[in-house]
């Protein structure tokens, strides 16, 4: 058995009128062509707000303190913000931050450089008077270019 055709907003409300002023189910099927079940499921069609899943845990303002403190302190964990007085979960928080753009991340480990700095500047004092040839043969690994693959040589 195959499933009857669908009701279009403005037949729903033509059939709303036509009752509204008075027309029997007889009446209303011959001027729209549609069966009587139709016409009773237009009379109690009703629309719904439109929600999906659950309702949310925080409220507008909660969200905005919990991005305003991710951006003030881009280091700080969804614990840490939570122990500010928050009445929700890791989770929420975590989840907040995502729909705000806010990522998590790690920062990257870079090395020491003022310390690697001093260390060939030291290096370079007590090798002052190696001749120029000898120089030619240190590799210094934040100026030269190392291919792998090829006979590229800089």
């Amino acid at each position: 058995m195959g499933h009857s055709r669908r009701c279009t907003e403005g037949e729903r409300t033509l059939i709303k009128k036509l009752i509204g002023e008075g027309k029997m189910y007889k009446e209303v099927q011959k001027i729209i062509g549609c069966s009587a079940k139709m016409i009773s499921n237009a009379l109690k069609w009703q629309t719904k707000p439109e929600t999906h899943g659950r309702k949310r845990n925080t409220t507008i303002h909660v969200d905005q303190r919990i991005t305003r403190m991710a951006k003030k302190h881009p280091m700080i964990s969804s614990r840490e913000i939570k122990n500010l007085q928050l009445p929700v979960s890791t989770a929420t928080i975590r989840r907040c931050l995502h729909e705000a753009k806010l990522l998590a991340r790690n920062p990257r480990k870079v090395p020491l450089l003022k310390k690697d700095v001093l260390k060939r500047l030291q290096f370079a004092k007590e090798h002052i008077d190696w001749p120029k040839e000898k120089w030619w043969s240190i590799l210094w690994t934040d100026e030269s270019k190392i291919v792998l693959i090829g006979a590229t040589v800089y």
